[in-house]
């Protein structure tokens, strides 16, 4: 039989609290990646959701600047890997 330690596998509270500092739009939040298998995925996940949160919430800063200060009305947000609504 193959067991994993506790070590090998995500830990749920660490995931519970990088979740929780998202919500307060904590960007520097990040899991370790060094899993295997389905822990690993959702930890590459998790980071890929946090840093395209970034992007969003930067592009969202430019767009407040350039559209509601400066009234350049043309401009569209841009999302580097976001596909989808």
């Amino acid at each position: 039989m193959n067991e994993m330690s506790p070590r090998d596998t995500l830990d749920r509270r660490k995931l519970l609290t990088a979740l929780r500092a998202l919500r307060r739009g904590d960007f520097t939040v990040r899991l370790p990646e060094e899993f295997s298998g389905i822990d690993g995925e959702i930890a590459r996940l998790f980071n890929e959701v946090v840093g395209m949160e970034e992007q969003i919430t930067d592009e969202f800063e430019r767009l407040s600047v350039v559209v509601g200060k400066e009234g350049k009305i043309g401009q569209r947000g841009r999302v580097r890997g976001a596909t989808g609504g």
